[in-house]
């Protein structure tokens, strides 16, 4: 048994192994948006060939707008090394799609776990962690069924996820788990998750930032745009607030 940290894998992406394949999902994403088009799929096509420039101007005001649209990508993850505490953390997302890897058929003598960062005594916790765990291994030995032994494993064995979002539920996620009162295991599962989109779709960026930024560079662009001296005025105040 040893400790491992979490580990997040993208698995799919929409897109993955086409031709186009960083950008097939976001022209679909612009495709889905321009509901003010015919929606037939010579209208699809179009997006599909649409030049990268005109391409990244419609995703930059996407992802200022109603995100509804948003929810016709997907992403697939598999998520390894993370205690059952943090897995019902994860799973608490009522908008993806788990598969969480099974403790009642599976013997987990072997597991391994997690001892927080923040824990004084770190040797003090593990002799506790390893105590149940011990009973845990005692119990399957002496013909206790799995089911039953699993009742003594402690929260913070380690167990895997595959997890699905879509583009907007898991940009709703990851901007609520930014935060410094997120538990650290959590965090790094959902800096991972956006650092590996952000491998795959370059472009979704501008979709992940946080809703103020948006809101204080719109309006610093108005304000650039009028010559009224007091009125640009009112919107830099206006902006200034959201900062603080």
């Amino acid at each position: 048994m040893k400790m491992n940290d979490p580990k997040v894998s993208m698995i799919w992406f929409t897109g993955k192994g086409n031709e186009d394949e960083q950008y097939y999902a976001a022209r679909l994403l612009a495709y889905t948006k321009n509901t003010r088009l015919q929606m037939t799929p010579d209208g699809f096509d179009r997006f599909m060939n649409m030049p990268k420039e005109q391409l990244d101007k419609e995703l930059l005001y996407m992802s200022n707008t109603i995100p509804s649209s948003w929810e016709f990508v997907d992403v697939i993850f598999s998520i390894n090394n993370v205690t059952r505490a943090c897995a019902q953390q994860i799973t608490r997302t009522r908008t993806a799609r788990f598969a969480m890897q099974s403790q009642r058929v599976t013997d987990m003598s072997q597991v391994s776990y997690h001892i927080p960062e923040s824990v004084m005594d770190k040797e003090e916790y593990e002799r506790h962690l390893l105590q149940s765990l011990y009973g845990y291994q005692d119990a399957v030995k002496e013909g206790e069924s799995l089911e039953d032994a699993r009742g003594l494993l402690p929260m913070n064995v380690h167990c895997n996820i595959i997890a699905k979002y879509n583009l907007r539920s898991l940009v709703d996620l990851l901007r609520a788990r930014d935060s410094m009162r997120v538990q650290g295991e959590y965090q790094s599962v959902a800096r991972q998750m956006r650092d590996a989109v952000f491998e795959v779709w370059p472009w979704v960026r501008p979709f992940f930032e946080p809703k103020d930024k948006k809101a204080i560079d719109l309006i610093e662009e108005v304000a650039n745009s009028i010559d009224s001296k007091e009125l640009k005025m009112q919107l830099a105040k206006a902006a200034d607030l959201l900062k603080k």
